[in-house]
């Protein structure tokens, strides 16, 4: 793997039996290398914001990379850190120029509290100017695609029963039920069925990069889970869900295998 193999993923330019291969040697390997994919995704980023990269690449760029709301807010996030921090002088050595001149009393004829205190207003101010909008908080899913998931191995590349998932999705969000494994001898009887139920987990999602986010559990029983994960949150590529199970002494245990499904 290298920096320009993941660009090349990233901005889709890579046949379908490359990027499957791209996929298959990143969950090939014991840890994930969530630091080289992070450094070249955000060297990729720089790169589009300085102009530096050819037409074609900055034309896929903005069709196969800006295709989430989260990839937007980085690119608008390392903008504005790009604007200020390369700025000569940038907004930040401006604000402490300015809190150093009207501290040292050079600024106003006023005492020298009265100045310590608009120094700090001052400064508060243009660093508060400097910093993105926030966004909205997302609204609540109001429509869902349904699909359901049985619990497989970990493997991932060989996997041949993934569910499939086809974009675009016109629904707000993809709701998934996640069947819990099922029971041993152990577990049957009615006194088996209430330890079964009273059982709590914790749910994570992964791409090829590693782990994304904890996803809510929206409903629980004895037999499924149900979460939700919004669909702008989805692009071509495979996933992972992982179940683990919360012990009363505060420990959690890993359910082994996985969820998978696939997103085309």
């Amino acid at each position: 793997m290298n920096d320009e193999r993941t660009t090349a993923y990233l901005l889709e330019e890579l046949t379908a039996a490359e990027a499957e291969q791209f996929e298959e040697q990143c969950f090939d390997q014991e840890t994930w290398p969530a630091g080289e994919l992070e450094s070249a995704e955000q060297d990729l980023i720089e790169a589009y914001i300085r102009k530096e990269l050819s037409p074609e690449r900055e034309r896929r760029f903005e069709k196969n990379y800006l295709t989430t709301t989260a990839r937007k807010d980085r690119v608008l996030l390392t903008r504005s850190i790009l604007r200020v921090v390369c700025s000569k002088p940038s907004l930040t050595q401006r604000a402490l120029a300015c809190f150093k001149m009207v501290v040292s009393g050079s600024w106003l004829p006023i005492p020298r509290f009265a100045t310590a205190v608009l120094a700090v207003g001052l400064a508060a101010t243009l660093l508060w100017f400097s910093m993105p909008p926030k966004s909205p908080p997302p609204k609540a899913p109001q429509t869902f695609a349904d699909i359901n998931l049985q619990i497989s191995n970990d493997t991932r590349s060989t996997n041949e029963q993934a569910k499939i998932v086809n974009l675009p999705i016109s629904q707000d969000a993809l709701r998934i039920s996640l069947a819990l494994p099922a029971r041993g001898p152990s577990d049957f009887g009615e006194l088996g069925r209430l330890f079964y139920s009273g059982r709590t987990y914790r749910v994570q999602w992964e791409d090829i990069k590693g782990p994304l986010e904890e996803l809510k559990i929206e409903k629980q029983d004895d037999q499924s889970i149900l979460v939700i994960i919004p669909t702008d949150k989805l692009r071509p590529g495979q996933y992972a869900v992982k179940l683990f199970r919360r012990n009363e002494d505060g420990t959690e245990q890993r359910v082994s295998g996985s969820y998978v499904f696939e997103v085309r």
